[in-house]
């Protein structure tokens, strides 16, 4: 789903055995309108787009540039689909800074793992599907799984960040 009325019809119709979203750091609000109705209707929570295009594995900087053919170049701003779908909405040197500062509240410097272990923290996810293009990255979504569950006081401090600077920088439908 794209947006959050499209799962919010999904969660209507009978028979619904699953619904796949874009959940992550960037879209947090997904969690307060979808959770709940999933869970009481036993409908699984498929999460994609968990590091958002990328975004929260602390690999890019000001000065990364995705070749021609890579939705992060073409699709930056939705010219082609959905800008909420690429980077989750952020624009990529929002999403920069926006990273940055999200990988300081973090325990260490295993961003994407920790991005990943802030998902698995919610109860009503079933499971996740985050992109590998390489075996050192499948390794490492897996070895999220591992680590312990993040502290309240973090996802406190997340959230308040979301709160206060990501959710208004979202562009799209969402």
């Amino acid at each position: 789903m794209e947006t959050t009325e499209e799962a919010l019809i999904c969660l209507e119709q009978d028979g619904l055995a699953s619904l796949q979203i874009i959940f992550n750091l960037f879209r947090q609000h997904i969690a307060d309108e979808i959770f709940e109705k999933a869970k009481e209707k036993n409908i699984a929570i498929i999460v994609r787009v968990p590091l958002a295009s990328g975004l929260l594995t602390g690999k890019f900087s000001e000065k990364t540039v995705f070749s021609e053919k890579d939705h992060r170049n073409y699709n930056s701003n939705g010219e082609a689909f959905n800008a909420g779908e690429t980077f989750s909405g952020i624009e990529f040197q929002q999403g920069i800074k926006l990273s940055k500062e999200i990988a300081e509240l973090f325990p260490d410097q295993r961003m994407a793992q920790w991005a990943l272990r802030w998902i698995l923290d919610h109860p009503a996810v079933t499971t996740v599907i985050p992109g590998a293009s390489k075996i050192e990255q499948v390794e490492s979504n897996v070895a999220a799984s591992a680590l312990p569950p993040l502290p309240e006081a973090i996802m406190q401090k997340l959230r308040h960040l979301y709160d206060s600077q990501i959710k208004s920088s979202i562009r799209g439908h969402y």
